[in-house]
């Protein structure tokens, strides 16, 4: 019962990023944050009063509804609203706050009945909601959808009236000029959809790293690591403060190094971590050496980390604006059904064939993975969403004219 109440989360989450996906960009941004809010306060409520496991599955599949919808959501919403200059910044709140609430779940769920986190969690939710409602709409979303004179006060209303943010609100007017007589279908099989869309099915096997998958098993996994003196609630919750350090240890470089540089790096990095750990597993686990099996898995979860927060940050930047609600979501939900995949098959692989071969598959799907992305992956870093989009286009049209 244990593994199918801990897959049946992100199996709804896939579900949930389909649907928030085209909801988002049928309705709008703001009406799909309060979509999300309230299916995760319904999720909650359904918890809080469950009397058998029955209703216990049920409240944890609406929950994964709304949390797999979040993510995609509020990604394009950031990412629409944020100056170029600092939207790999802001593109991180999203980890961040998981962080937070990851961490908060896991220290009450030592100390406090689970029926009592949940009516905790539906208040949070319930005051999210009520934030929502001033939330203001995406400028971009507002003159994708010909509203163009209440994008534009939004437009000006987040960004300023500075020069360069006059620059991009032109840019976007004149393309949306441009695209007032193409047709949806033309959208979705042209090259500014289907190249980053194949981009965020490689970021969904960095779920192979493994990382996420202590959030789902965190003590059973630690318990079959780690044969030693340690106690695995105590290891858990650094585990979770870690998360925090990955993540002040990514805005920190950010600024220094360009982030595909940055995330092409943490993901070789992982895998080595990887390889190690196996290495250790197969030779040095006899001898003892917690502390080192520790420092070790410390490593890998800190590359992972870092490759799977960097590989969210990118997914909302890739999608033109009439297809990046759909985009984001279609990329969410393979990268929840990737998880999914990890977290029904990684208990029997690892009963079955030890923990070491579960990792060395880690490992190898994620250098090869990295591998692949070297060449695929554009560096987005202080560009315009409009001028990313042009760049599929452009390359598209440089590979006709070869043709």
């Amino acid at each position: 019962m244990h593994n199918r109440k801990a897959s049946i989360a992100p199996l709804s989450m896939v579900f949930g990023c389909l649907g928030a996906g085209y909801l988002i960009d049928i309705v709008g941004r703001k009406t799909g944050h309060i979509v999300v809010a309230v299916i995760s306060l319904i999720s909650w409520i359904i918890i809080a009063f469950a009397t058998n496991n029955t209703y216990m599955l049920l409240g944890r599949f609406v929950a994964g509804l709304s949390v797999g919808s979040n993510r995609p959501v509020s990604l394009v919403y950031i990412g629409e609203i944020t100056d170029p200059k600092y939207r790999s910044f802001t593109l991180l709140g999203p980890s961040t706050m998981l962080c937070v609430g990851i961490f908060i779940s896991h220290l009450l769920g030592g100390y406090v009945s689970w029926r009592l986190c949940s009516y905790i969690y539906a208040s949070i939710i319930f005051i999210s909601i009520l934030l929502l409602l001033i939330l203001r709409e995406s400028p971009l979303w507002l003159i994708s959808k010909g509203k163009i004179d209440e994008g534009i006060q939004a437009f000006k209303w987040f960004r300023g009236d500075g020069i360069d943010s006059q620059k991009e609100l032109q840019l976007v007017l004149l393309r949306q000029n441009e695209k007032s007589n193409r047709y949806f279908y033309n959208d979705i099989m042209s090259i500014s959809f289907m190249k980053p869309l194949l981009t965020v099915f490689l970021f969904s096997l960095i779920q192979f790293t493994g990382v996420n998958v202590y959030s789902f098993y965190a003590l059973e996994m630690i318990e079959d690591t780690f044969k030693g003196n340690i106690d695995p609630f105590t290891f858990m919750l650094g585990i979770d403060g870690l998360r925090f350090v990955i993540i002040f240890f990514i805005f920190a470089c950010n600024k220094f190094i360009p982030r595909k540089i940055f995330f092409i790096v943490v993901n070789f990095g992982c895998a080595l971590a990887l390889f190690i750990l196996v290495g250790y597993l197969l030779h040095l686990e006899r001898i003892g050496y917690v502390w080192l099996s520790i420092s070790i898995t410390v490593l890998f979860i800190s590359f992972g980390g870092c490759a799977i927060t960097l590989a969210w940050s990118f997914v909302p930047e890739l999608f033109s604006a009439n297809l990046r609600g759909l985009g984001s979501g279609i990329g969410a939900a393979m990268s929840y059904f990737v998880l999914f995949v990890c977290i029904k098959i990684s208990p029997g692989f690892m009963a079955t064939y030890g923990e070491a071969a579960m990792y060395a598959t880690y490992g190898l799907i994620t250098l090869i993975n990295a591998i692949i992305l070297c060449f695929v992956l554009p560096e987005t870093n202080g560009r315009t969403l409009q001028d990313i989009e042009d760049s599929y286009t452009k390359s598209n049209t440089t590979l006709s004219t070869a043709l």
